[in-house]
C-alpha cells in the first residue's frame, strides 16, 4: 500500500514555499485531487475540514510518499502538529478519502484543521490558489485572525538538512 499526502495550501507548488520544494524532491507528483471538506483563510495559510455536504470541495494536489517515515515527522513539525493527539495543536494529521482529478479515489494523509472556525472567513472556491475569503462580521476588539506561524526552528532546519 502506497502512501498518499494530500496538500491544499502553503505546499502546493504554486505557492513555491520552502517545504514544497522539498517535498517535491521527496515524494512523487499524481496530479490535482479534492476532498470533501471546506476550507478557511486564516491569513498567510488556509485550514480545511471535513464536511461530506461541502461543495465546492477543497482542491489540491497529491502526492505518493515514497518514504513516508522521513518526510511526515518534517512536514507535522511545519504544520504545527507534532503531536497529533494534542487537543491544542492547530492542526492534526488525518486519512481521508481524496478524488484525484485523473484517477481512483485513494485514502490520503491530509492536515486537517484543529480548533473553532464559528470567526474564520470561508474561502468560497475551496481553492486557496484562486482564495476570495467571503466576509464575516467580528465582535468589536476581536482579534483579527490567528497568530501567525513561527519562524524556522533549528529542528526545522535540520530536517531539511537532513533530507536532502
Amino acid at each position: 500500500m502506497s502512501d498518499w499526502l494530500f496538500v491544499y495550501g502553503t505546499l502546493r507548488r504554486a505557492c513555491a514555499h520552502p517545504l514544497q520544494r522539498l517535498l517535491a524532491e521527496h515524494a512523487q507528483p499524481a496530479g490535482l485531487a479534492c476532498f470533501a471538506g471546506r476550507l478557511f483563510d486564516l491569513g498567510r495559510y488556509p485550514g480545511a475540514v471535513p464536511d461530506a455536504a461541502a461543495h465546492p470541495p477543497v482542491r489540491g494536489e497529491l502526492y505518493r510518499l515514497p518514504d513516508p517515515h522521513a518526510l511526515l515527522p518534517l512536514l507535522d513539525r511545519y504544520e504545527g502538529c507534532t503531536d497529533r493527539n494534542d487537543p491544542a495543536a492547530e492542526y492534526r494529521r488525518e486519512r481521508r478519502i481524496v478524488v484525484q482529478e485523473a484517477g481512483p479515489a485513494v485514502s490520503a494523509w491530509i492536515y486537517l484543521y484543529n480548533r473553532p472556525i464559528g470567526a474564520l472567513r470561508p474561502i468560497a472556491s475551496g481553492d486557496y490558489l484562486q482564495r476570495r475569503a467571503a466576509p464575516v462580521a467580528r465582535p468589536e476588539g476581536a482579534a483579527h485572525g490567528p497568530t501567525p506561524r513561527r519562524c524556522w526552528t533549528d529542528a526545522t532546519l535540520f530536517w531539511m538538512q537532513a533530507l536532502r
